[in-house]
């Protein structure tokens, strides 16, 4: 059964009647949740909302989020995410004032929560009050006195998934029988200057359920707060709505590295597609290329000359890969190093060089699911480990690596820092992960 039957499903069997007759009589025209859509599943009642609080000027309902025009003062909501996105701009965005609410139950919006830490848990069995006696209805109410939940009284939840922080103020929470409190559905909290809210229920917003007063009032009261930070900005300050796949462009930085961050979501949605749908012959292509290319700067380096260097063995048969055998020689390759000093074999990386060869770590990084869910330092250390690196060398490129990931993502003062041994350290991190690639054809 697809997004829109479960969801026909759901509102059919808490016998919310007055949906039945708008599902009867209008056909299916948007995808759930489109804050453009004109059905009983769609954001649009929202979306009207957000115009009436903050004025149609300020609220920017669009399907590419682009980071260089992004205000500090402005507000994201994501409803219901799906497929690669961002996270360190995300990140990079709230540290410097702003807010993001992410509003999702079984999409990927958990790749938001887990970089904070958040778990997603199923919703209580036995909820104390529900709407007609369906435990998947529960209904929620207000934990503390946020602004987000301010003059509200009960909000309808519809297959809800809840969150779970111990540190972050609880919003929302469905209380169980037996006089327990319950678990959290909604909370909020501080990143940098900024703020995060996460949500575990996007089905709470649709058309057929906002029409209740308690929804309603919380729909108003957070896209209020996702622009209260702006202060004396205020009327600058937009709130962007997004969901579902949306598109990325640029960074917060701008310039170079505007444009290397969308290379770098290229070969992340690329990702994204072989972990949901296996190495498909263009995925593993991409996945193999961009480990290839940033594992070919340690080759570039380890050789220290011009010459031509034999075909790395990670390049297999796939003839784009097989180019980066030239090395330094390779157009692509050649414009991530410098130009050689005097006395030295070594040409020095250029910036682009060194982010190459992050995007080539991340990547190997996140096409495996059993390194994606930790923290990066921890996964990257896993993968030294396998390369046979002896413990002090971990140390050493975990070290280089996390100073390159801040670097790449503003919170380093200094500029991009890496030495020759470091580089070469990294690339031998990569080296066994590109050669499974090609096992894996």
């Amino acid at each position: 059964m697809g997004r829109v039957g479960v969801l026909r499903s759901r509102i059919v069997q808490g016998g919310v009647v007055w949906a039945l007759s708008s599902i009867a009589a209008a056909p299916v025209r948007a995808a759930p949740f489109d804050p453009n859509g004109q059905n009983w599943e769609s954001c649009s009642k929202l979306v009207e909302i957000a115009r009436e609080e903050l004025g149609p000027s300020r609220v920017d309902v669009t399907d590419e989020l682009d980071y260089e025009k992004l205000g500090p003062t402005d507000g994201i909501l994501l409803i219901h995410p799906q497929g690669a996105y961002d996270l360190d701009e995300l990140s990079a965005f709230m540290r410097g004032g702003g807010r993001v609410a992410v509003v999702d139950d079984f999409g990927d919006g958990d790749r938001l929560l887990d970089r904070f830490r958040i778990q997603r848990g199923p919703s209580p069995a036995s909820p104390l009050e529900m709407l007609h006696g369906n435990p998947q209805l529960p209904v929620a109410v207000p934990a503390s006195g946020h602004p987000i939940v301010a003059d509200v009284g009960k909000l309808i939840l519809n297959h809800p998934t809840t969150v779970r922080h111990p540190d972050l103020s609880s919003l929302l929470r469905i209380p169980i029988q037996g006089g327990d409190v319950g678990p959290d559905v909604a909370l909020a909290g501080q990143v940098g200057e900024g703020r995060l809210v996460a949500m575990g229920d996007p089905s709470a917003f649709i058309d057929s359920m906002i029409r209740f007063p308690g929804n309603r009032a919380v729909a108003k009261n957070l896209v209020v707060y996702l622009l209260e930070g702006a202060g004396e900005h205020k009327r600058e300050a937009r709130l962007h709505i997004l969901h579902d796949r949306f598109k990325e462009r640029g960074s917060l930085g701008g310039g170079l590295r505007g444009s290397i961050r969308d290379r770098f979501r290229g070969l992340l949605g690329a990702l994204d597609s072989v972990r949901r749908g296996g190495f498909e012959k263009t995925a593993a292509r991409i996945v193999a290329l961009g480990i290839a290319l940033a594992a070919a700067i340690w080759v570039t380096l380890r050789a220290g000359s011009r010459q031509r260097i034999p075909r790395a063995r990670y390049a297999g048969a796939d003839p784009d890969a097989e180019r980066v055998g030239f090395g330094e020689a390779d157009p692509r390759v050649e414009p991530l190093f410098g130009k050689k000093r005097w006395f030295s074999r070594e040409p020095p990386l250029t910036t682009k060089g060194l982010q190459t060869l992050l995007e080539g770590l991340e990547a190997a990084i996140v096409a495996r699911e059993d390194l994606a869910s930790q923290e990066r330092p921890a996964a990257l250390t896993t993968l030294a480990k396998e390369a046979k690196l002896e413990d002090r060398e971990v140390k050493r490129a975990v070290a280089a690596y996390e100073r390159l990931r801040r670097a790449s993502a503003g919170m380093a003062t200094d500029s991009w820092k890496a030495s020759a041994a470091e580089v070469r350290l990294l690339g031998r991190v990569l080296a066994p992960v590109a050669g499974s690639l090609r096992a894996s054809r």
